[in-house]
């Protein structure tokens, strides 16, 4: 039977300060994807374009536009299923899993949003953001391999669009081939219950 009188941050404190597992990008990010990238921001910076102008400057080689880290690292839309578990399996191996395990980042994300969802907190939003660019990356690092930690999960509160909790979430990344850390973003997102779904009585 669900606990319904224990308040969902004391329930989701067994998942609090604990990375989960490393989940690594499809692809190795090259020349090709940071200019696809570059293309849809109109960007122009020619350290993200001209090898021979980047080979010049203080990186002395090509890199990545550092707010493209989230947009390189987001879910495929679509792959086969031999791709998508190949990849999943590279991951479980760096994180001492065994392959095709479902636990690490899958179980406590899960494990949090499942407790949100349970108290009808299944609606979500972000609420805000913070990115921290921490070294460059480009071609040639292999792919970015990353890993998220749930760090906070707020009492019950009543918000403007309903009553809900905040959860706050770390996301850190890195290179595949010098496990060099180059970026870590901050999430908070709101699960709420919207108002015209709640009791008013």
């Amino acid at each position: 039977m669900a606990d319904t009188d224990t308040p969902v941050h004391e329930l989701a404190t067994p998942y609090l300060n604990k990375w989960g597992s490393y989940q690594f990008t499809r692809d190795e990010i090259d020349a090709s994807k940071i200019r696809y990238f570059c293309e849809v921001a109109e960007d122009a910076n020619p350290m993200y374009w001209d090898e021979e102008f980047a080979s010049k400057s203080r990186f002395g080689r090509l890199i990545a536009p550092p707010q493209g880290l989230r947009t390189f690292t987001f879910g495929s839309f679509w792959q086969p299923d031999y791709v998508r578990d190949r990849t999943r399996d590279d991951a479980a191996r760096l994180s001492g899993e065994s392959p095709s395990s479902d636990s690490g980042a899958e179980a406590q994300m899960g494990g949090v949003m499942g407790l949100a969802r349970e108290r009808g907190y299944d609606t979500v939003t972000v609420t805000s953001t913070e990115a921290e660019y921490l070294s460059p990356f480009g071609p040639n690092e292999g792919r970015i391999k990353q890993r998220t930690m749930t760090t906070q999960v707020s009492e019950e509160k009543q918000t403007r669009v309903g009553r809900g909790i905040f959860i706050t979430n770390i996301t850190e990344y890195r290179t595949e081939n010098d496990d060099r850390l180059i970026g870590r973003l901050t999430m908070v997102l709101l699960n709420y219950r919207p108002k015209s779904s709640e009791d008013e009585g």
